[in-house]
This record gives structure tokens, C-alpha cells and sequence, in this order.
């Protein structure tokens, strides 16, 4: 039997054609990187990749304000000026740290010593509505 002029093979290999267009090829795996006994290891830190309408914000977070059902604010004082970003909850960003001693859970409060960050944010309904902390090494 045929379909549109074509024989059952034809048609099964138009169809075996399309579904190996439509699957990515494969990647070689990656290597694992050696190390070398008496060599410096090299440390790589990965930032969170920003995604389409956030920003990222550098500096000292100062204070984490939890006000009884209300939104939770970031203080963050930065090179020129002190930015204030909102959530409504704590547990609604994305916390991340890149420094080996850094101690959680992130609570409310006030940061003695300031904490240097990245404030990924975006804005939603006209707030600067935080996303991510990511806390920095010194």
C-alpha cells in the first residue's frame, strides 16, 4: 500500500529522517581534570547566570528586615548609594554562598560584619523584587 505515491519503505524511512533531525547529537563526555601532586588546584567560582529582566547588585548586606505579614527587605549598601529590594518571604530567594566558612540558615536581622553579596533582582509591579543573595568571599 502506498501513501501519497510513496512505498511503505519510503515512507518509514521519511519518517526514521525526521525523528534523527529532531534528536540533539550527542556530546562527547567531558574529561575529568587531572591533578598533579604538588600542584596548586584551581579554584573556579561560578556565579549565578543572570536570566532575561534581572540585574545583579554589588555590596554589603547590612540588614534583613521581617516585618509580621509584610514583605521581607534586603538593605544593601553599595558603592554609591544604600538599595533596599523586597520578597515576600524569606524562603522566596535563592541563597548561595561561595565563601567556605559561610554559616546558615540567612535569618532576619542585622549582618555585624556586613556581608558582601550579589542581589540578583528584577522588577515586578514597580519593586525591585530580590531573587538571589549570593554571598561573596572577602
Amino acid at each position: 500500500m502506498s501513501v501519497i505515491g510513496w512505498s511503505l519503505a519510503e515512507a518509514s524511512l521519511v519518517i526514521l529522517l525526521f525523528h534523527a533531525a529532531q534528536t540533539p547529537p550527542a556530546r562527547p563526555p567531558e574529561q575529568p581534570r587531572r591533578v598533579v601532586p604538588g600542584e596548586t588546584p584551581e579554584v573556579q567560582t561560578i556565579y549565578r547566570e543572570l536570566k532575561p529582566g534581572e540585574e545583579r547588585f554589588e555590596g554589603l548586606l547590612q540588614r534583613i528586615v521581617c516585618p509580621a505579614g509584610r514583605p521581607v527587605s534586603f538593605v544593601v549598601k553599595g558603592k554609591d548609594r544604600i538599595a533596599t529590594y523586597t520578597a515576600p518571604r524569606l524562603d522566596a530567594v535563592d541563597y548561595i554562598a561561595h565563601k567556605p566558612d559561610f554559616r546558615g540558615p540567612v535569618s532576619c536581622g542585622g549582618y555585624t560584619p556586613a556581608e558582601h553579596v550579589f542581589v540578583t533582582w528584577k522588577k515586578v509591579d514597580g519593586a525591585s523584587r530580590a531573587i538571589a543573595i549570593e554571598f561573596l568571599p572577602q
